[in-house]
């Protein structure tokens, strides 16, 4: 039987909370990540270095950088880590594209193997996604490609309801921000990579959830 710790302080509250601190206190960078973000992204093949580059700025703005976001060591970790960043970014794109593929040959042609072939694809896309969040914070943070893509696969295989919860808030921003339309370019990228980076940070340290096993 599994108990969880009715003591244990729910991390992700407590990210949002600070989330929500952090963004208010460095409200004009965060519109300034989120709208770079934004526009390097819209041609898709540069979105992980763009989330690379946005995930690095978040990180000098926790650092208390008193200049605000550090232009130097984010323009040095898009450099550096741009080959990489893209390919990761790339990949869940290119799995959801063949899962749609199959989607539509499945609506079309009513092949059970074709539905079946676009769940598993749209669920592995989901997955990557996941696993690129805790890897991009990695690579942000100046950790090797190896080390980053390892933690990042481990960090979402050992919290898989923190996970899970990362993917509901975001999507939950996202249908937020676009009903409030321009909220979409100035607000969403800053705000949700802000909470990812504090998510992650905050679940490593604290193992959550925190689950003993004790005897039926």
């Amino acid at each position: 039987m599994i108990e969880t710790n009715p003591d244990t302080h729910d991390p992700l509250h407590a990210t949002i909370q600070s989330t929500g601190r952090f963004v208010w206190t460095n409200l004009v960078s965060v519109v300034v990540i989120s709208l770079g973000w934004f526009l390097a992204s819209l041609p898709i093949v540069t979105v992980g270095p763009a989330t690379v580059g946005a995930y690095r700025a978040v990180l000098s703005l926790r650092e208390g950088d008193i200049d605000g976001i550090d232009r130097d060591a984010v323009w040095t970790t898009v450099r550096e880590q741009f080959v990489h960043a893209t390919l990761i970014g790339l990949v869940p794109f290119v799995i959801l594209a063949i899962a749609a593929t199959y989607a539509y040959t499945y609506l079309t042609t009513g092949t059970l193997i074709s539905g079946l072939l676009a769940l598993i694809g749209g669920y592995t896309a989901i997955y990557l996604w996941l696993v690129s969040v805790p890897t991009f914070v990695g690579l942000a943070e100046g950790k090797s490609v190896v080390n980053a893509v390892t933690a990042g696969y481990r960090w979402t295989a050992r919290h898989a309801i923190g996970a899970v919860a990362l993917a509901v808030v975001t999507g939950t921003l996202f249908v937020v921000s676009s009903l409030l339309t321009v909220a979409v370019a100035l607000l969403f990228a800053g705000v949700a990579f802000a909470f990812h980076v504090e998510f992650v940070t905050t679940v490593s340290e604290t193992d959550w959830p925190n689950e003993r096993a004790v005897d039926t």
